[in-house]
């Protein structure tokens, strides 16, 4: 899938985290990318990767993505939530290409922020309380 055609929901995303659009970055391999610019990164399959950058930062958006790779991320984090509460299935919530990008984009920024940090869980749970705070699961 290409992501540039979903370029609005990212930007729309940006803006909602206080990021300039212009921050956001289409590369063809975001580990490359990382190497010619002297940022550690290994997972040739990551889709964002949200970069610091003096006073700022960049979002680098993998320009395509499979849509498998999408699919195993939504997985892991469906067993992460298993193991954290078994009774509630959130990955549900992710019913569309749209859900899935914005959890994945908002995943990566989560992050970055210092009471999350590398923490799986807590960045998931951030990641879904944001969605809401944004509408995303409204009926």
């Amino acid at each position: 899938m290409n992501t540039r055609e979903y370029y609005e929901l990212f930007r729309y995303l940006m803006e909602q985290r206080c990021l300039l659009p212009e921050s956001i970055v289409f590369v063809d391999d975001i580990v490359n990318w990382c190497k010619e610019n002297d940022v550690p990164e290994t997972d040739r399959e990551m889709p964002f990767k949200l970069v610091s950058r003096g006073k700022g930062c960049l979002m680098l958006v993998k320009e395509d993505v499979r849509e498998r790779v999408i699919d195993e991320r939504i997985r892991a984090m469906m067993i992460r939530d298993q193991l954290d509460n078994a009774a509630v299935d959130r990955g549900e919530k992710l019913n569309s290409i749209h859900k899935k990008l914005a959890y994945l984009f908002l995943r990566e920024y989560a992050v970055s922020l210092p009471d999350v940090g590398t923490d799986e869980i807590l960045a998931d749970n951030w990641t879904f309380g944001e969605m809401e705070r944004l509408g995303y699961f409204r009926t």
